[in-house]
């Protein structure tokens, strides 16, 4: 039992360091907040984790076990999808997860405009397999005529920006708009009109 509960404890705390993380960035996060939000002492924080540094790891591990399990998803999906189906359904599922919540858009968003060694350990640690993931798909489809041969690195930060960015900003969507882009019947839409207008633009239609 004390087991299972020092696990559960640590868990959690990886959870709730993750939200806060991705919301203030590794700079303005601190341990004390963190403990204040898990609803453990700081102390039991120190005991699972020696530093600051080891616990944002931790948390950066959590969140690639979480994408892990969604490629793995996609994989079993893919394998009944022709190239260009893929990435349409590779950009609809990114859509989807942005819409439940920011977490791994204000990860990237805040170690992409800080760089430096911690951008270097995400990328190599949880996020270089994403990328080549979606890269791949997106160069298959070029090399195989279905889409504009535009770069393919030019290609994924159009389709995964166009996908997230609304979501990740939320709060701003909503107030100038009046209206929370994560709603369903809103996340709906949205997915229309993003199939609807990117892939028009980069599909070619070879019957022209």
């Amino acid at each position: 039992m004390t087991i299972k509960s020092k696990t559960s404890s640590k868990d959690h705390i990886c959870e709730v360091a993750l939200a806060t993380f991705a919301r203030l960035g590794y700079g303005g996060a601190n341990v004390a907040q963190i403990a204040a939000d898990a609803g453990v002492s700081q102390p039991t924080i120190h005991y699972h984790f020696k530093s600051k540094r080891a616990l944002w790891e931790a948390a950066m591990h959590q969140l690639g076990a979480s994408l892990t399990s969604s490629r793995q998803s996609q994989q079993e999906l893919y394998g009944f999808l022709s190239p260009l189906d893929k990435l349409k359904a590779a950009c609809v599922l990114l859509i989807e997860e942005a819409s439940r919540g920011p977490v791994l858009g204000q990860v990237i968003l805040s170690e992409g405009q800080a760089g430096g060694e911690r951008l270097e350990w995400l990328l190599r640690n949880v996020l270089f397999d994403v990328y080549q993931d979606f890269l791949e798909v997106v160069e298959t489809c070029v090399h195989e005529g279905l889409i504009k041969p535009y770069k393919g690195s030019h290609l994924l930060m159009l389709l995964t920006g166009a996908a997230v960015t609304q979501f990740n900003v939320s709060p701003l969507v909503s107030s100038v708009f009046g209206e929370d882009p994560r709603e369903q019947k809103n996340v709906t839409a949205f997915k229309e009109m993003y199939l609807d207008v990117l892939f028009a633009g980069l599909t070619i239609n070879k019957e022209e």
